[in-house]
């Protein structure tokens, strides 16, 4: 019995869509499970795929992009970040072994080249639009080397301007490319431009003899602050990027606040417990593992040396992991019955 090929094309059609709609609904449902999507949310979305099946026309049907096309643009992406590797490879050779060689024209030559090649070539992969993920990455690495380019020209030998130069590079690329690359970027600049300041500037042993503890302190301040101006950044832009790194600003916090005699060991406990309270609580709320793991790294290096200073014994440093490893497992018993409320709620 001969069939007709439009019937036969439109049944082929209707089980292709059919296999697809239950994919997802499988997908979605493991979705639910680790708590990136609600039930309701993945109700109307299995909605929709069923309304966009129904409403399909089986008469034009698209031919599928060739295969070579996904391998080529991961080809051109990679070689992008190992053309970015080898630039910062390149300055970072010629300055460890071939730096004195070159002399004061060839140093400044290779600051700028360092500086001009990232910038064009990200620049150019965002007027494109060929490759704009990749073109942020280049900029924010041409962040460091203006500052690089600076330190060498200019002979910025408190490294000041040149930290405050990578900050406001990277400060200006956020705002206008609206990319988290340029937060790693500021976020080592600013670090950076506090030590600068610090041990160049307000500390610096050949102006006046800094008080005892003032060092500390005042690094302790100035990371403290970086971290708060992160966590600001974060309600705008890479949230999860931008909160991991004021975790890692209040981590140094606690490290530099143990060189403060006496107390010390207080104040980074109280610093440490801080911080480690909010990422392991935007870890419950988020589901976002980059928080835990900087929480727990926390936690398991400042609570038990700051005990054992404390108490002055062995046993501190056991109470320390032991209240830091009783921390750990309340976060898991929260979360997972924050994930059964959330999967017995209609």
């Amino acid at each position: 019995m001969h069939r007709d090929p439009l019937l036969l094309n439109e049944s082929r059609l209707a089980s292709r869509q059919d296999v697809v709609v239950n994919r997802l609904e499988s997908r979605l449902a493991r979705l639910v499970e680790e708590q990136v999507l609600s039930a309701s949310q993945a109700e109307e979305l299995v909605d929709a795929a069923r309304a966009d099946r129904l409403d399909a026309l089986p008469v034009t049907v698209e031919q599928a992009p060739p295969r070579s096309a996904p391998r080529s643009s991961a080809v051109l992406e990679v070689l992008g970040y190992v053309g970015g590797v080898l630039v910062l490879g390149a300055v970072i050779m010629l300055g460890s072994f071939f730096w004195d060689d070159l002399g004061s024209t060839g140093r400044k030559l290779v600051a700028v080249a360092s500086l001009v090649v990232p910038a064009l070539g990200g620049a150019a992969l965002i007027k494109g639009r060929a490759r704009p993920e990749l073109g942020c990455i280049l900029l924010a690495l041409a962040c460091y080397a203006a500052g690089f380019a600076y330190l060498v020209v200019f002979e910025d030998q408190k490294f000041v301007v040149s930290a405050a130069l990578v900050v406001l590079a990277s400060a200006i690329g956020a705002v206008l490319l609206r990319s988290g690359a340029f937060l790693v970027s500021g976020w080592s600049g600013a670090m950076l431009l506090v030590c600068a300041v610090v041990l160049n500037v307000i500390d610096s042993p050949g102006t006046t003899e800094p008080a005892p503890n003032a060092v500390a302190m005042h690094l302790a301040v100035g990371f403290l602050l970086v971290g708060l101006v992160l966590t600001a950044s974060g309600l705008f832009l890479s949230r999860t990027l931008a909160w991991s790194l004021a975790g890692l600003s209040g981590w140094a916090t606690s490290i530099v606040l143990q060189m403060i005699t006496p107390h010390g060991e207080w104040l980074s406990l109280v610093a440490a417990t801080i911080v480690s309270a909010a990422l392991l609580s935007a870890f419950v709320l988020t589901r976002r593992y980059a928080y835990a793991v900087i929480g727990c790294a926390i936690l398991l290096s400042i609570w038990p040396v700051s005990l054992y200073r404390i108490i002055d014994d062995a046993v501190g440093a056991a109470i320390g992991l032991v209240a830091a490893g009783a921390v750990l497992i309340s976060t898991v018993v929260v979360l997972s019955r924050r994930r059964r409320h959330i999967a017995a709620a209609p």
